[in-house]
């Protein structure tokens, strides 16, 4: 059941950050929703080897969305370098 949540909330989260991202930058649309799950069962996993209780608690579900949104916004890194290069090369 965890698993299932956490590809959920890691596909609501990339869906959404590529919405954000798209009209910046060229991805493929599946990369923001790969990379939220991926980071949301990270997030999981995380939650486990940190001592998490088996049923779904509070704080699994927090590392999976704060996790998700690191991945997910690791694609807004480049849009923002580039965004900054051309601030500094224009002064």
């Amino acid at each position: 059941m965890n698993f299932l949540f956490a590809v959920l909330i890691g596909a609501i989260i990339g869906a959404g950050g590529w919405l954000a991202i798209r009209n910046y930058q060229r991805n493929a649309i599946w990369l923001a929703p790969v990379l939220g799950i991926g980071g949301a069962v990270l997030g999981s996993v995380a939650a486990a080897l940190f001592g998490d209780s088996s049923a779904y608690g509070p704080w699994e579900a927090i590392l999976q969305v704060v996790l998700a949104v690191v991945a997910v916004g690791a694609l807004a890194v480049p849009v923002l370098r580039r965004a900054s290069a051309v601030e500094t090369a224009g002064k």
